[in-house]
């Protein structure tokens, strides 16, 4: 795309919003062949998808931008759980009498294609939720403000573009990698992903950081986390695993082992040596803090446990050579002090607690908007999404999302929850009075914001992980149902157990399996090992995915996608020994006409009657109460015609 030819376009055009909108997709409700009734911006704000525009096709992902034009076809497959997204519609003329009309040759010279990922995400990402919000008003002046904010846009989307369309340069490559390292590194950040981000092949990505850094990406993003690390254990009151959570490591070993390695000592050794810095900086005893106190001798005992040993000896407070006059004064003094740092302490005690400090009755807990006070154990909740995850545990919510109901209500029963909306009303859940809410990010947009919601009651933002067990841990914690969690956890696991015999039992080590599933003509899924069942057949019972599956899908796609959109035609590069169908009912019209076809019943798998349907919408959801229900589901299907 020729950005400089866009900007004398856009200088010269005339422009209207005609709409502005907040959408949020669920994995399954796709938008397909829609054509557009003008031209688009999408702005993507949480999850992924596969999206084709005509003959374009792309995957985009949080701070990910599309332009397409009027009359183009879309289609909209979320490949993460949910997929969130802005879309402004806009119309835009050149004046006929400019000499501008004649710089561009085509006729529709706004109806351009083009898919960028922003290199300042939040600067364009403010700007079009300021426009989501201003269109909700009406009135001329409203109408203005929506001119006005579409040029800003324009100039702050066109100006990012400019200044980094010679990225390329290797020291501009760097840059931009250092500079996506330092916004992302809790995350899983990879070569790959920064390569595939900054438009390069990874290796030329890795010799030009090593270049310029003198130390390897994976290195640099070590040695951050492990000094954000560092300043945690020196000034916050964190745990080790919270910390090492918070620095992107689930296990707090191999955090450790990193921390020592970068540093010389363990993360504990070194609180502990500030710690106890801190405490010889604070003793009314340390002659370096008064001229006025004599010197006197002391003997510092240090025990660490760090292949050093010290002579361990006794602190000599008060030497026999004093007078008992001076010893009387000197011990008063101490005393004195000693009081006053308990009364001080007492009183820091008493100001944390009032601030918010965890008490019997409430606690701070940590999630992606920061730490919030919320109530121990709470009573009234409304959840968003974690519907399945409340009612597995013996607690229902007050209130849901549409969606979340709608597709529940035939598995579970939501008998008294209140439908919230889509999005969700925040006058609705102010009615409820919760004294917990918990959502996912992609609520949030349209409702205000963080804000919004935590005006209302203790708010907590959390992750769809799409895994029961971690997801139900998540909850107990949250509900005060730790137990109730382990129990859930242990039955999931014995039922597990017991159909992973059973099926074993009915296929050979070496069979490969496929998951396909089949949406529409145009839309072919290859699962991974996620939903869909793959969590259970790979995960939870250890059959073998056929070996492209397995390179391509399992281990090749990015970490936020479900699945693999593929054609047609590269069907039977993937299909296994054994191929599961996955499809819903509004789709089987296209299930029939694959299976009528000449590629299909050239399939091993079809040849061999080793072809097995489930139904999408029983396995497209992994809360708890599904996640029972697939299981059984899914043993019985396979094991029935063996």
């Amino acid at each position: 795309m020729n950005w400089d030819e866009q900007m004398q376009l856009w200088n010269q055009a005339a422009a209207t919003v005609l709409d502005v909108r907040y959408k949020v997709l669920w994995e399954g409700q796709d938008l397909l062949s829609y054509q557009l009734p003008a031209n688009i911006f999408l702005l993507v704000v949480s999850g992924s998808a596969y999206v084709r525009i005509d003959d374009h096709k792309c995957y985009l992902k949080r701070h990910h931008l599309l332009h397409a034009g009027k009359g183009m076809n879309v289609d909209i497959m979320p490949a993460k759980h949910e997929f969130s997204f802005y879309l402004v519609y806009y119309k835009a003329v050149l004046p006929v009498s400019k000499p501008a009309a004649s710089l561009i040759a085509q006729p529709q010279s706004f109806g351009h294609f083009y898919h960028v990922i922003l290199p300042e995400p939040g600067l364009v990402h403010s700007l079009v939720r300021r426009m989501y919000e201003e269109w909700q008003q009406s009135g001329v002046l409203a109408q203005i403000r929506m001119k006005s904010m579409l040029f800003e846009f324009i100039y702050e989307l066109f100006s990012q573009l400019k200044n980094s369309k010679d990225r390329g340069s290797p020291s501009d490559l760097v840059a931009y990698a250092l500079r996506y390292i330092h916004e992302h590194y809790t995350e899983a950040v990879s070569m790959d992903q920064l390569a595939d981000l900054l438009g390069c092949s990874s290796s030329y990505m890795y010799r030009l950081f090593k270049a310029e850094i003198g130390k390897s990406p994976n290195d640099y993003i070590i040695g951050i986390r492990m000094e954000q690390a560092r300043q945690f254990l020196l000034t916050t009151k964190l745990n080790l695993r919270e910390i090492a959570l918070s620095v992107g490591y689930s296990d707090v070993y191999y955090f450790s082992r990193l921390f020592k390695k970068q540093f010389g000592v363990s993360p504990l050794q070194t609180r502990k040596r500030e710690s106890e810095d801190n405490a010889l900086h604070l003793n009314p005893l340390n002659t370096s803090l008064s001229s006025i106190v004599p010197p006197m001798t002391l003997s510092y005992n240090q025990n660490v446990n760090e292949n050093h040993s010290h002579d361990e000896g006794e602190i000599q407070l008060i030497s026999n050579n004093r007078s008992k006059s001076s010893m009387t004064a000197l011990v008063m003094l101490c005393l004195s002090l000693l009081i006053s740092a308990c009364q001080a302490g007492d009183g820091i005690n008493a100001s944390t607690e009032s601030k918010g400090s965890p008490s019997s009755e409430t606690r701070m807990y940590k999630h992606k908007y920061g730490e919030t006070e919320i109530p121990a154990k709470p009573k009234r909740v409304v959840t968003a999404y974690h519907l399945g995850h409340m009612l597995a545990l013996g607690e229902r919510p007050l209130g849901a999302a549409t969606y979340i109901l709608q597709y529940s209500k035939d598995a579970m029963d939501t008998t008294g929850v209140v439908d919230l909306g889509a999005p969700l009303n925040l006058e609705k859940i102010a009615d409820l009075e919760p004294d917990l809410i918990i959502l996912i990010e992609a609520y949030l947009e349209p409702s205000g914001g963080y804000e919004g919601f935590n005006k209302i009651a203790p708010t907590v933002v959390i992750e769809a992980n799409q895994d029961p067990v971690k997801d139900i841990r998540l909850i107990g914690d949250l509900l005060d149902k730790k137990e109730e969690a382990e129990q859930w956890i242990t039955k999931f696991q014995d039922k597990i157990a017991q159909t992973k015999e059973r099926v074993k039992q009915s296929f050979g080590p070496d069979e490969t399996f496929t998951i396909l599933n089949v949406r529409s003509e145009k839309a072919r899924m290859i699962y991974r090992d996620r939903n869909m069942g793959g969590n259970i057949l790979y995960s939870y019972w250890g059959l073998k995915p056929q070996e492209k599956v397995l390179k391509d899908v399992i281990n090749g796609i990015d970490d936020e996608s479900s699945y693999l959109d593929i054609t047609e035609e590269a069907i039977p590069e993937y299909v296994g020994d054994h191929l599961i169908v996955a499809a819903a009912s509004s789709a089987q019209e296209s299930v029939d006409k694959l299976m009528a076809s000449g590629l299909w019943k050239n399939l091993d798998a079809v040849k061999n009657n080793r072809v097995y349907k489930i139904d999408f919408d029983q396995f497209l959801f992994n809360d708890p109460i599904f996640a029972m229900k697939q299981v059984d589901i899914l043993a019985d299907v396979l094991t029935k015609k063996r």
